[in-house]
């Protein structure tokens, strides 16, 4: 007869085979979803990083002019207390030098606060444009995610039922088995119920496929072609 227990195995070893497949499969494509996230946004951030750059330059230019500001008042001070006319011109002439700053600093800022509002827009504009792309990206990962937890503890119960299933059976039968998997590629059961040979894809004449199941033996009849030991799914129930 048959041995069912090994058809059994077979057929979920050849399950679990798919699921790590479609584990793969899945493993690959959220890859590259996290890869596409990533690269989105590195654009927000770029726009973020630029607007840092030029608050920062912003934050500078208004603490140089108010260091500014307190140099010329105590420069004020000391012209004030002047002891001679050459110290008095001296003092003057720093004046004159630090409110020169001042003016070309004031310029400066105008214009970086420009910059920086214009930034501003565009890094808004750089959000509003991505975001959704960005809220589609992580729940299409975070679906995947919960797909590929479902289908690895599938796959530790089947692998977990296919230890119990041979470790009820005879040594001798599991490592027989193992042999003919390596012979017959994984298959060493071919389900013959289509009138084609699964494990070797060859059809079999009308005729053939009659006398066949006329005188099919489970566990013993063989393909005449590629050699695997046949069985009708219309038959036998693994």
């Amino acid at each position: 007869m048959l041995n069912e227990k090994l058809l059994k195995v077979q057929n979920l070893e050849i399950e679990s085979i798919r699921l790590g497949t479609k584990i793969n499969d899945l493993e690959k494509e959220k890859r590259e979803l996290l890869s596409k996230l990533a690269e989105v946004e590195r654009k927000i951030e770029s726009a973020a990083d630029k607007l840092r750059e030029k608050e920062k330059e912003l934050s500078e230019l208004k603490n140089f002019i108010e260091y500014k500001k307190l140099r010329i008042e105590e420069l004020e001070k000391q012209k004030e207390s002047a002891k001679s006319r050459e110290e008095f011109k001296k003092v003057l002439r720093a004046i004159a030098k630090n409110e020169d700053e001042v003016i070309k600093a004031k310029q400066k800022l105008t214009m970086v606060e420009a910059e920086v509002e214009a930034l501003k827009d565009a890094y808004r504009k750089v959000k509003e444009q991505f975001s959704p792309e960005i809220q589609k990206l992580k729940e299409e990962i975070e679906e995947i995610s919960s797909e590929v937890e479902i289908l690895k503890r599938k796959k530790e119960k089947l692998l977990k039922e296919i230890e119990d299933l041979k470790s009820s059976m005879e040594p001798s039968e599991i490592e027989k088995f193992e042999q003919l998997k390596s012979k017959f590629n994984g298959l060493v059961f071919s389900d013959i119920s289509s009138g084609a040979c699964e494990g070797c894809g060859m059809t079999y004449s009308p005729a053939e496929y009659r006398e066949l199941i006329k005188n099919l033996t489970p566990g013993k009849s063989k393909c005449p072609y590629c050699g695997r030991f046949i069985y009708s799914k219309k038959l036998v129930k693994a």
